[in-house]
């Protein structure tokens, strides 16, 4: 009898257990389809920070770079160059965007960002350099949208309009590095208002709310913290540089908050990098 009731006990344990097992697999399936019914579309992503690191007059930087962010891929161009008196002035541009669109639909985003800036420079204890940069810059992007009409086994791809916006940009960057022969490395902390001065969008009703969002929540407040580094011999240098873009205003909107890009810094005039330990004689 004993025995027959352990049986029973862990005949239930079982049953108990596929149930459970059974459950979590429908809610996985769940998600996955609601998850899956379109592509993300971001409406403001991070550009490339501006860390020249300049230490003297008459120097020039150039940079072209490739940059990932959670769903745009892009490519960027900066240059800036150092004026006597500490100042610095300079200009990024960026461009990019994904396509996701297949032979029966169009899904795509395309996005483009100019911006100049301007600040001051200054050197301490022989590497040490410290910058702080203010600039506006402005840009534009439009989206097509499709999304998957799940139908629990049927269904396809259906076309959900389209959108355009303009935008403007304005930040206040102080950034603190070390600049050596062959490393360089700093922080940045990037402050940013982005405005949306147009928000103009047609026939979509899958990406309604999120837009009519955009349109009324029109300023947002970032807060973006970067790390670069470079490595090299003058005048080149590999750069990698992580830029985190938190949405302060308005967290719930579609922006990416993660940028990484890696290019080629090209820098001449001015005076020579230290070498690694080495100290200038007073």
């Amino acid at each position: 009898m004993f025995f027959r009731e352990k049986l029973i006990i862990q005949a239930m344990k079982i049953k108990v257990r596929t149930v459970k097992l059974q459950a979590a697999f429908s809610v996985l399936s769940i998600l996955v389809l609601v998850s899956s019914c379109s592509y993300p579309h971001m409406y403001h992503s991070p550009n490339m920070m501006s860390v020249p690191l300049f230490n003297d007059k008459a120097e020039f930087s150039f940079m072209p770079a490739a940059s990932f962010g959670t769903v745009f891929t892009s490519f960027e161009m900066q240059g800036a160059f150092s004026l006597p008196g500490h100042i610095a002035l300079g200009a990024n541009f960026l461009t990019g965007g994904r396509n996701n669109s297949e032979t029966t639909y169009e899904d795509f985003s395309k996005y483009n960002y100019f911006e100049g800036f301007g600040g001051f420079y200054t050197s301490f204890r022989d590497i040490g350099v410290f910058e702080i940069y203010a600039g506006y810059g402005k840009g534009g992007e439009s989206h097509t949208f499709a999304y998957n009409d799940w139908d629990w086994g049927g269904g396809g791809w259906v076309q959900d309009g389209t959108a355009e916006m303009k935008f403007s940009g304005l930040f206040l960057q102080p950034d603190v590095g070390i600049r050596m022969k062959n490393i360089e490395a700093a922080f940045s902390l990037r402050i940013s208002r982005i405005d949306f001065r147009e928000v103009t969008y047609y026939g979509t009703v899958y990406r309604l709310d999120e837009l009519q969002d955009l349109k009324f929540n029109r300023t947002s407040w970032l807060m973006e913290p970067g790390i670069t580094f470079r490595g090299g011999y003058d005048p080149v240098k590999f750069q990698i540089q992580a830029v985190f873009s938190p949405n302060l205003s308005n967290p719930n909107q579609q922006f990416e908050h993660f940028r990484f890009n890696m290019g080629v810094n090209i820098r001449f005039g001015g005076k020579k990098n230290l070498k690694d330990g080495e100290i200038q004689n007073p």
